[in-house]
């Protein structure tokens, strides 16, 4: 049976391409990359000195505008103003109805390395100097105005997504009314240090669905969405949420099934929750991370669940541009999905040179493309075997 759809009344982005959904949506449909050397952290012990880190002059901006906080609190405060300030809405105006739904891979990670400094620097530990990662999302709702239920979840690289079906869950529940979900993380030395020794990113740019792909980069940024219930909505509606869904392999902590049924399984499950069928899905965002696994599995995951009609669906691998948002990707990925929908343009996928054969998708190489959508799914995967999709519609 299918749920209510949820509307969608804001949005919010700050990553590598900029702060503001409608500045990273205009440089994607310029094809641009916003991958670049790292310079936050001596990057010469690692074989990849490139990633998505925001551009210089915004990360200064949010520094000095936030000084007393994680980077990554300041971005979940840039992306959640952003989406707030849309519907008509000021931060830190409590609200016992607006919740709020973290969703991040290493949370704010540069608050634990100054823990770690601190111990090498002095010999000891202040209790005090915890409280920026023990308090994050207490403080994050105080500032945003959230005064409702407060929540964080880790689902890996499927986070984004997932916290769009939390979200929507407490809203159908009657818990909210309305719900913040923001996906963030933060590149720090760290966190880098780990993801290589995943050994999944690559040497050289990230090529999605390319014949020569050899991994994915990785990247920070925050992404928020403001939904709030369809029939009482406070804001003008940008489109719908119309269905959610998540699950898990079962399978490997890092490997995708065969095929990716897990993928294909929550995807048909978002599809029954909007209530809607596979023929009726124009457009797909694919998780698409640029490893030889994933894109050929996803790839087949998407032939199984749309059949022949996949060759007339446009694909997008929007990672080939912002990197992989890590905790953030999820939702970053339907936030652009939901302007592809108001706007009619589809960024492209950038370093495509040779199709894989194994990977029959349009992905729309090279160069932006103008196409009425009205239906969109996405499809999001992590570690550990966790999926998540969402379905977006056109606003009635």
């Amino acid at each position: 049976m299918s749920q209510e759809h949820i509307a969608i009344s804001g949005s919010g982005l700050v990553c590598c391409l900029g702060s503001g959904v409608d500045e990273v949506y205009r440089r994607l449909c310029a094809g641009e990359c916003g991958i670049h050397a790292i310079d936050r952290f001596p990057a010469e012990p690692y074989a990849q000195k490139n990633a998505g880190q925001v551009p210089a002059e915004v990360e200064a901006r949010l520094r000095a505008e936030f000084p007393d906080d994680d980077l990554a609190g300041a971005f979940v405060k840039d992306a959640g103003r952003e989406a707030l300030r849309q519907a008509g809405r000021r931060p830190g105006s409590a609200d016992p109805r607006l919740g709020l739904v973290l969703a991040t891979n290493f949370g704010p990670m540069e608050s634990l390395e100054w823990c770690w400094r601190e111990r090498v620097d002095v010999g000891s530990m202040d209790r005090a100097t915890f409280d920026r990662f023990d308090r994050f999302p207490e403080r994050m709702g105080e500032w945003l105005g959230c005064a409702g239920p407060r929540l964080q979840l880790s689902l890996s690289c499927a986070s984004g997504a997932a916290a769009l079906a939390l979200a929507a869950d407490l809203i159908r529940s009657g818990r909210a009314d309305r719900v913040l979900a923001i996906g963030y993380d933060l590149i720090t030395e760290f966190c880098w240090c780990g993801l290589t020794n995943l050994h999944t990113i690559t040497t050289d740019c990230m090529r999605p669905f390319d014949l020569n792909r050899s991994g994915t980069i990785f990247s920070e940024g925050a992404a928020a969405m403001l939904l709030e219930r369809r029939h009482g909505a406070t804001a003008p509606t940008l489109g719908l949420l119309a269905g959610v869904a998540t699950n898990n392999n079962a399978f490997h902590m890092t490997a995708p099934p065969r095929e990716a049924e897990g993928s294909r399984r929550v995807m048909a499950a978002a599809l029954a929750d909007a209530g809607i069928a596979p023929a009726e899905v124009e457009h797909i965002c694919a998780h698409a991370t640029s490893t030889k696994a994933n894109d050929v599995t996803e790839a087949a995951a998407f032939r199984n669940l749309f059949g022949a009609r996949l060759a007339g669906v446009t694909v997008a691998a929007h990672k080939s541009q912002i990197g992989h948002l890590m905790g953030g990707a999820g939702l970053a990925e339907a936030i652009v999905t939901l302007q592809v929908i108001r706007a009619g343009v589809i960024p492209p996928t950038i370093n495509h040179v040779t199709p894989d054969p194994e990977c029959p998708v349009d992905c729309v190489r090279g160069t932006a493309r103008v196409r009425p959508v009205r239906c969109a799914i996405t499809n999001s995967a992590g570690i550990g075997g966790n999926n998540s999709s969402v379905v977006l519609l056109a606003a009635p």
